[in-house]
């Protein structure tokens, strides 16, 4: 799996993550829900935009290594 196929489904999975609790807050509304909402989900965006950074960075390092290898081949 290339490194931009992993951030792609990192953020795919993020995506349907808050989407599935935004749909479970409708019948959840506690101070549960609230507590999970800021213990859980929020602290996963900061995490996610870290992840993201890397993989540019590494998909970056991968194509420069191909390009100085004489591997102009994608994949």
């Amino acid at each position: 799996m290339s490194a931009q196929v992993a951030k792609a489904n990192l953020v795919d999975a993020y995506k349907t993550l808050v989407q599935r609790f935004d749909r479970a807050k409708t019948q959840w509304d506690d101070k549960a829900a609230q507590d999970f909402q800021r213990q859980v989900i929020e602290p996963i965006e900061p995490r996610l935009r870290a992840a993201v950074k890397s993989f540019e960075h590494v998909s970056e390092l991968i194509a420069q290594v191909r390009r100085e290898c004489g591997d102009d081949v994608e994949g």
